[in-house]
């Protein structure tokens, strides 16, 4: 007992202390985002967005402190039926575990299915799909496999998956993620309210420890999901229900389904940003959108630059498409949050402008090295590292800075990019 109070004491001054770090490197950005504003020669635009932005990320990390979901309801006799929809491409490699996984959670084996679609594979994935189901089979757990012969897309993988359950929740989890068993439960809890039509889990990285890019997502995910995702949920509005594993009731999705599987964006066929995509439709009819921080899960993630960096290009060329059309809806949400959202697609529009300004123009005429705004810069990374280790104690935080450093330094040159290409459809990463 008294060994289990040291470790308690130990790990709660850890937090308290790095708490203290996290306010006081909030204050000194503050500090010297006031000290850049005199020094910005008066430029209305160039100070605006340095505070805009600076308040826009801390405001992530404030609001999401106070989500906290209304469960006081919650009645544990709340079983309603389930589908598991996992449309697989090439994952031969997962898809047996993923599907295992599913099949050992804690939920009474009468009310869930698991349907798996095989979109034209050219490796082994049928193959163990199928070794997946016979041992499924033997546990009583049902797995049902469609397999094409053509390969359709993840999208019309997902919509099989619909329009084949007839149960009441649907719940999609990628080919490369692998649930805990009260992944389902800590779902399905919230639709209670009839109003939520749809629900994230929490997704973490299941390779993190593999190397360096690795390591990076594992802070990136956490943030992600644990800021971002809770502060939406706080206005019952998250923007994105990741594939890695969220939930949607099937009758909010019925009314949507066939326009969504038909879905054009500039003359050519969505076929990627299917689960923001998704989600879009259903907060366009009014529904709730929330975040289930208990309902984990564990994907594979890029291990490679490339890969990482085509994921990434493909993820904003749907964050741009899918926030022109949050944008003619949104602002019939909570205030702050449609306040928030715009705020959000405006910055990294303007982020490329200010950093061609920090950091090429300003050396140029005043041949000086900006070191205010690097060392804002450093800063704001180290909150968003700190916030990551306060939550988890992970070493990786350290990861979780570089990351933030990457996004402002390299990684926004792809959105000008993603614009441009907006008409490619292709994954990339296949």
């Amino acid at each position: 007992m008294k060994k289990l109070k040291a470790i308690h004491k130990f790990y709660t001054e850890r937090n308290i202390n790095a708490w203290i770090v996290l306010f006081f490197t909030i204050y000194i950005v503050f500090l010297i985002k006031f000290i850049t504003i005199q020094e910005i020669d008066n430029n209305i635009f160039f100070g605006s967005y340095s505070l805009a932005v600076t308040f826009y990320i801390l405001s992530r990390f404030i609001i999401s402190y106070f989500y906290e979901p209304d469960l006081e309801k919650f009645d544990a006799n709340f079983q309603p039926t389930i589908s598991f929809g996992i449309p697989s491409y090439n994952e031969g490699e997962n898809i047996r575990k993923t599907l295992l996984k599913i099949s050992q959670i804690d939920y009474p084996k009468k009310k869930f299915e698991i349907i798996a679609v095989n979109d034209a594979s050219t490796d082994n994935t049928l193959a163990e799909m199928i070794k997946a189901q016979k041992i499924a089979k033997r546990k009583k757990v049902k797995i049902k496999i469609v397999n094409w012969k053509v390969n359709k897309g993840k999208r019309e993988g997902m919509g099989e998956a619909v329009n084949r359950s007839k149960n009441d929740i649907i719940i999609f989890i990628d080919s490369d993620s692998f649930v805990e068993k009260r992944t389902a439960k800590e779902l399905v809890k919230y639709f209670l309210d009839d109003k939520v039509a749809a629900v994230a889990g929490h997704a973490f990285v299941a390779n993190a420890d593999e190397n360096f890019i690795t390591k990076m997502q594992s802070a990136r995910y956490f943030v992600a999901f644990k800021a971002y995702k809770a502060a939406e949920a706080m206005f019952d509005s998250v923007t994105c229900c990741s594939g890695c594993c969220s939930a949607y009731r099937r009758q909010d999705l019925l009314p949507v389904i066939d326009k969504w599987l038909n879905q054009r964006f500039l003359g050519i066929q969505c076929t990627y940003g299917d689960d923001r995509s998704l989600t879009n439709f259903v907060l366009r009819r009014g529904h709730k959108a929330l975040y289930a921080p208990e309902a984990k899960s564990y994907t594979i993630v890029p291990n490679s630059f490339t890969k990482f960096m085509k994921q990434q290009l493909r993820w904003k060329k749907s964050w741009v498409r899918e926030s022109l059309m949050a944008g003619s809806f949104i602002w019939r949400r909570h205030p702050l949050m449609s306040f928030s959202f715009y705020l959000g697609v405006i910055l990294p529009l303007l982020a490329p402008v200010v950093v061609i300004r920090a950091l090429i123009w300003y050396p140029f005429v005043h041949d000086a090295i900006p070191w205010l705004y690097l060392f804002g810069l450093i800063l704001m990374a180290i909150v968003y590292g700190l916030y990551y280790y306060i939550h988890t104690r992970d070493r990786k935080w350290v990861f979780g800075v570089v990351f933030a450093a990457f996004y402002s330094v390299i990684l926004i040159w792809q959105l000008p990019w993603a614009i441009l290409t907006l008409r490619d459809s292709k994954w990339g990463t296949r």
